[in-house]
């Protein structure tokens, strides 16, 4: 089926996240951060596990009818790092400290890719492109509540 020039439009807003993904300054990054101002202002709505299975949904059907290369994640795509965020932050309370400390553990899961990230970003097509950072944000996720329990 193919897009009209308005659904095209609104999905490279969604997937690039109102344009962050065309910066060329750290887009994953950027958007990443935007995250965590959005779980910050609204802590119950970003982070509640239906909301999160949603915008992963939509990730996923959004990047498929946007990016149909079938290569590896383009850089301009950044949605996967807002579910990844999103994924972090899932159980978590949304306060400044507990935010920084998910957002610097997704992006180091994020940009070293340990075993199985590095091997589910190899997925076909969106799926690829948001597996690594759903594992990302659960690898996350898991350490910053070990920290929790620790601290």
């Amino acid at each position: 089926m193919r897009s009209t020039a308005i659904e095209r439009k609104l999905l490279l807003w969604f997937v690039t996240c109102g344009q962050i993904g065309s910066l060329s300054f750290m887009p994953g990054t950027l958007a990443s951060l935007v995250t965590c101002l959005f779980i910050f202002l609204v802590p119950g709505f970003f982070t509640h596990p239906l909301a999160v299975l949603l915008f992963v949904g939509a990730a996923l059907l959004s990047i498929d009818r946007v990016d149909r290369g079938g290569r590896e994640d383009p850089r301009w795509i950044v949605v996967d790092e807002v579910v990844g965020m999103l994924v972090t932050m899932v159980g978590h309370p949304a306060g400044v400290l507990r935010l920084l400390m998910g957002f610097i553990l997704f992006r180091l899961f994020d940009i070293l890719k340990p075993y199985p990230i590095n091997k589910v970003e190899s997925l076909p097509g969106a799926w690829g492109i948001v597996a690594d950072d759903v594992v990302a944000g659960l690898f996350a996720s898991i350490v910053l509540a070990l920290g929790e329990r620790l601290l």
